[in-house]
């Protein structure tokens, strides 16, 4: 039945009449955009008005919505802050906690689950989605879950969420209320309970064969220890209940009623809004991505353990990988978090996956040297030498003599092929390279020389050894991650499994900045021309039969790509990107995203992801978003930021007449920084309020992004005109103190 939707939802979206909002041009179907070699949908958007938008990518595809498990809706992992342990809510309300498929370790299990019935129909919550409203959160980004369900002509509203204060955030307690509207005559609610052991029902708590609490019940539930079933009405009494994630020793609870779930639920608003308000101000004319932001910051800190952060939660990624992971930590810490992200980097400089020893170790060094650049902490590089020194000591003494390079280690963390490795080499040369610019920053400079000596040295061997591999018989030019005549080039890249994973790995390669110029631009060119794009995220196609990991894209991927393009301010390119991972690589309102995303639907609902949530596909968000704003850019590739560059890749709408865009207190290499842009486009002008950081960057350059149909004629700071560049910036280098900058704007 699965597959005949999966045609039939094909099937529609390969009709080519598909229409954006900003055109009546037909727009192709799913089928062309994956038998293209070119970003079809990517390219189109591009010429709309005003270039990329949300409207644009919104209705090409049906949302994000299901898991390979039983419960099939994907799962809202919830957590307090840093929580030792996550809960499960399946997002059309269906249950909480549920298991995943029998003997199926990728999923974690719990010791007791809850599906919810409703109606005299006994009809599982959510089941017909016609009917369903949400999931959405609380003011759109804080963690309290809320669904309705219409049924019985009536209608029940449950909402879930995990406190962040003491027991229940320790055990991951998720608290639900059932609410049918004011005035009902009643709804039947039916709790299947699911559990690993023997429980019993005692004083309003299901408790396990050891006393432990796994259930705390308000009033007006009957037990049924036969079916194992929990019964109630709701109706103008509303119902409630907590479930516990890890059992609770020792159960003292009292009586569950409005007073505790008000008290609970509002301390775990203030608490999240606390964590919020610790980030930086950022504010831009399209509500959809402020909710965003904030959504994916909670869900990576929910994610987090204590001082680790995790890939994802609730199942077998809930844990630690070194450059995913790093990612998550590194948009964290540029959205404001700079004491959080310093916590959490012990973890990652003693981690260490089984066969990718290089890439491990120059990515623990790239990450280190950019706390530093945005801490400018040297007392916190010094105290932890002994975890860091490790690395640069085994990629300064275990290159072989002959290549000059790191001895062969597995192509990819699912490929265990020994290769030369381009993307080990590249990673650990950007590390050495990084950390002897910091070293040197902070006047170890004999140390920082002879890291620097062996970098140089190093980078000419892995540039001989791109030299001897690569394939200038083909247009554009072919660089494999697999080094020596290993790998051959791939058209279209997707349609093997190596080629695939190259696509993964090749962003990594651009990040790095080992190419030069005209690498880049092949590379680039390479990946838009053979099928390594679509909606500005990385392609993928595991020829493994693994759910959602077919005719996708795995978009966390795609970050070092994107900035790759920010660097070369191709800036609609990357809004392209911005813009397709917002409106299909996220579910919708909730903000989540998996590792692995299927472009085909499975019916006209909805696409199936791969183990969501994912903390490395909400920083590829949150790093764009930041970058969108203000780059702090290293630009002469020598370790060191240098440039600072304010509002170069805002979105054109953004400063559509009556529009403004708030950032104010963003950390940088250089300090923190604020930028507030009034846009009074029929009176003429934009103007931009600017803090500059304490620390002076060799170069600060400003940029309005008019709409289309509109220009700079000039700029001003008081009675001082400023040159305006061909690209709509103004060079403010020497500007140390507040200050506002005017410019005058016409139609074209």
């Amino acid at each position: 039945m699965q597959s005949a939707l999966r045609v039939a939802a094909v099937a529609l979206l390969s009709i080519a009449t598909l229409a954006s909002a900003q055109t009546t041009a037909p727009v192709p179907g799913v089928k062309a955009a994956l038998a293209a070699k070119t970003d079809l949908w990517g390219e189109l958007s591009m010429r709309q008005p005003n270039g990329p938008s949300y409207a644009f990518f919104e209705e090409l595809l049906p949302p994000l919505r299901y898991v390979d498990t039983p419960f099939r809706h994907y799962p809202l992992a919830l957590a307090a802050p840093l929580g030792p342990r996550k809960a499960r809510v399946v997002s059309n309300g269906s249950g909480i906690n549920l298991s995943g498929p029998p003997g199926d370790a990728r999923w974690h299990g719990f010791p007791l689950g809850v599906k919810i019935h409703v109606g005299a129909a006994d009809e599982l919550f959510g089941s017909d989605l016609s009917r369903l409203d949400g999931p959405q959160f609380v003011d759109g980004y804080l963690p309290i879950v809320r669904t309705t369900y219409r049924q019985d002509a009536a209608a029940l509203t449950q909402e879930t969420f995990v406190p962040a204060t003491a027991p229940f955030a320790e055990h991951a307690t998720v608290f639900v209320r059932l609410a049918a509207p004011e005035g009902s005559t009643g709804t039947p609610v039916s709790l299947a309970v699911e559990s690993t052991g023997a429980i019993t029902v005692k004083d309003r708590l299901v408790v396990d064969e050891k006393g432990q609490c796994l259930l705390w019940l308000g009033e007006g539930w009957m037990w049924n220890a036969q079916s194992k079933r929990l019964t109630a009405e709701a109706g103008d009494r509303h119902l409630l209940l907590a479930v516990f994630s890890h059992p609770l020793a020792r159960p003292s609870l009292g009586e569950l009623d409005e007073s505790v779930y008000d008290k609970l639920r509002g301390d775990c608003l203030a608490q999240w809004e606390q964590w919020i308000a610790r980030c930086m101000t950022l504010e831009v004319p399209e509500e959809i991505v402020n909710r965003a932001w904030k959504a994916v910051v909670i869900a990576n800190l929910m994610m987090a353990t204590g001082d680790e952060m995790s890939y994802s939660a609730g199942n077998v990624y809930q844990r630690l990988y070194e450059a995913e992971a790093g990612d998550a930590l590194r948009a964290l810490m540029t959205f404001g978090l700079l004491d959080t992200a310093k916590r959490m980097t012990n973890p990652f400089l003693t981690y260490v996956q089984e066969g990718l020893r290089y890439h491990d170790a120059g990515f623990k060094l790239q990450l280190l040297s950019h706390v530093y650049w945005m801490t400018r902490d040297g007392a916190f590089i010094r105290q932890r030498r002994n975890l860091w020194r490790p690395a640069v000591d085994i990629i300064l003494n275990e290159r072989e003599k002959e290549t000059g390079l790191l001895p062969k280690e597995n192509y990819a963390g699912d490929i265990n092929t020994q290769v030369y490795s381009l993307n080990s080499n590249a990673s650990s040369w950007r590390g050495l390279r990084d950390i002897f610019a910091v070293l040197r920053d902070m006047g170890e400079r004999e140390e920082a020389k002879q890291i620097a000596d062996a970098a140089a040295e190093f980078r000419s061997a892995i540039v001989a050894a791109i030299e001897k591999s690569e394939f200038r018989d083909v247009e554009p030019t072919f660089i494999p991650i697999a080094l020596f005549g290993a790998e051959k080039p791939h058209d279209p890249i997707t349609a093997t499994v190596t080629g695939s994973y190259w696509n993964l790995l090749i962003p990594y390669i651009l990040g790095s900045g080992i190419l030069d110029e005209s690498r880049t631009r092949a590379t680039l060119d390479y990946l838009h021309t053979r099928g390594g794009i679509a909606m500005g995220m990385i392609r993928f196609h595991q020829h493994s039969g693994l759910f959602a990991n077919e005719d996708g894209v795995d978009d966390l991927y795609s970050l070092r790509y994107v900035q790759t393009l920010l660097r070369r301010d191709d800036v609609d390119r990357a809004l392209v990107s911005f813009y397709g991972k917002l409106a299909q690589g996220f579910t919708r309102d909730t903000f989540v995203g998996g590792e692995g995303t299927s472009l085909i639907p499975l019916d006209a609902h909805g696409r199936p992801m791969y183990l969501p949530p994912n903390a490395a596909g909400n920083a590829l968000f949150l790093a764009t978003l930041r970058e969108l704003l203000v780059q702090d850019q290293d630009l002469d590739n020598n370790g060191e930021p240098e440039t600072l560059r304010l509002l170069f890749g805002t979105p054109r709408t953004w400063l559509e007449d009556g529009k403004t865009i708030r950032l104010e207190d963003a950390p940088t290499a250089y300090g923190k920084v604020s930028v507030v842009a009034k846009s009074a486009l029929e009176n003429g002008e934009v103007t931009v309020d600017v803090t500059p950081p304490k620390l002076p960057p060799e170069s600060t350059r400003l940029r309005v992004r008019l709409p289309d149909g509109w220009s700079v004629s000039s700029a001003a700071i008081g009675d001082e005109k400023l040159a305006v560049g061909d690209d709509a910036s103004v060079d403010v280098t020497t500007r140390r103190q507040p200050f506002v900058l005017r410019f005058r704007v016409a139609r074209k």
